[in-house]
């Protein structure tokens, strides 16, 4: 009798101890964007964490924004001799992926394409006054290209090669700040939790139900402006989403994207419109997610298999969309009925 008084006693402790977790949310802006923090907080300073995050979004945002007139990333911009410009160590890891991932997708994530950016600009009502002639785009990749960036790993700094050169680590810097505040997470022993900056998504362990996190993938139905959701199981994982289907102008029944191919100086051609990526490093994720929009639909399943990334793609086909998801993204796929919470 004392023994299954003992085990019923565990068992609803046990089950008291499950029921009294808690979970926070903290929201704020940042990098342009918003950001959205969901945590177990038992026995956590939630205003400790708060500062501790706050503080590290400043600290990336005065390092690599290219909208803060005195940010570390500015500066490099700024130089006009070939001077090697020391990095912070924040900065130079992110420096380093972004040539990593600039050699393994053949120079379609590329942080030196941002004079091309800005000159294709504008929109349809703009294109006659603003397209650019052939010869100011093959002036302007002059320009662009990250292997014009000179690396002297010992000395942790980086010359030009031109000194138009320019840095923008827009398409990597938020997965980047996706990942430190996990980290920040960790040390403050936190297991169970979701971080999101402007859509670029982590998570770690359970969410208040127990379940791993759920997170919502649009997914184009039978018309151009009707969308569904897939739900994606995200434990231990990352995922970043680059492209809309939606944003790109017609002239003369000729399509323009606004994703520059660093390779054409163009706007790309191609029918990918949409791509989804899952990789642990939130970082390459947004990385990745960026080069797949440039790419295509053929070389980024190419990729994706030589590399085993699990990924979710729209394409455009006569304006009727249709997806693909990869064997490893279609594990991740749970059936919305069977979704319990975030």
């Amino acid at each position: 009798m004392k023994l299954l008084f003992s085990t019923l006693l565990f068992a609803l402790t046990l089950t008291a101890c499950q029921q009294e977790s808690q979970y926070t949310k903290l929201s704020g802006n940042t990098m342009g964007t918003t950001y959205n923090l969901t945590f177990e907080s038992n026995n956590v300073s939630v205003e400790e964490l708060k500062g501790a995050v706050t503080q590290e979004l400043e600290t990336i945002n005065q390092l690599m924004s290219t909208y803060i007139p005195d940010s570390e990333i500015n500066k490099f911009n700024a130089l006009t001799n070939d001077q090697c410009f020391a990095f912070s160590d924040a900065t130079w890891l992110v420096l380093v992926a972004a040539k990593d991932i600039y050699h393994q997708t053949n120079g379609a994530f590329d942080i030196t394409v941002g004079p091309l950016i800005q000159r294709w600009g504008f929109d349809a009502a703009e294109y006659n006054d603003k397209v650019p002639a052939e010869e100011e785009v093959i002036a302007l990749k002059q320009s662009v290209g990250t292997e014009k960036l000179r690396f002297d790993y010992q000395g942790q700094c980086i010359s030009k090669a031109s000194p138009e050169l320019t840095i923008n680590l827009s398409a990597i810097a938020k997965g980047y700040a996706v990942d430190q505040i996990a980290n920040i997470m960790e040390q403050f022993e936190i297991t169970n939790y979701l971080v999101e900056i402007g859509g670029e998504t982590k998570g770690h362990g359970v969410n208040l139900h127990g379940f791993p996190w759920r997170i919502a993938v649009e997914k184009p139905a039978s018309g151009i402006h009707q969308q569904q959701l897939l739900i994606v199981a995200l434990s231990n994982n990352s995922i970043a989403t680059s492209g809309d289907y939606r944003n790109y102008f017609e002239v003369n029944g000729q399509r323009f994207s606004h994703t520059i191919d660093p390779a054409t100086g163009y706007p790309i051609t191609h029918n990918l419109t949409s791509v989804s990526v899952i990789h642990p490093s939130n970082m390459y994720a947004d990385a990745y997610a960026t080069a797949f929009s440039v790419m295509g639909y053929d070389r980024t399943q190419q990729f994706a298999q030589q590399h085993q990334l699990p990924i979710f793609l729209v394409k455009n086909e006569d304006d009727r969309l249709t997806t693909f998801a990869n064997e490893l993204f279609n594990k991740m796929i749970i059936d919305p009925s069977q979704s319990n919470g975030e």
